[in-house]
């Protein structure tokens, strides 16, 4: 699950290159079983990641 209200502004780390994925960067948001996650552009990669 990607909690997209974190507290140092970022969604988590790219699973393709372990960068940092700033809430900025969310393409979209949803609502899973779990909680809320999300699809966002990686800004190192430029690959559509879900933040880890």
């Amino acid at each position: 699950m990607t909690d997209v209200d974190s507290a140092d502004g970022t969604l988590g780390e790219c699973p393709q290159c372990g960068a940092r994925i700033p809430e900025s960067a969310v393409l979209i948001e949803y609502e899973d079983g779990d909680g809320t996650a999300a699809y966002a552009d990686c800004p190192e990669c430029s690959d559509v990641v879900k933040p880890e």
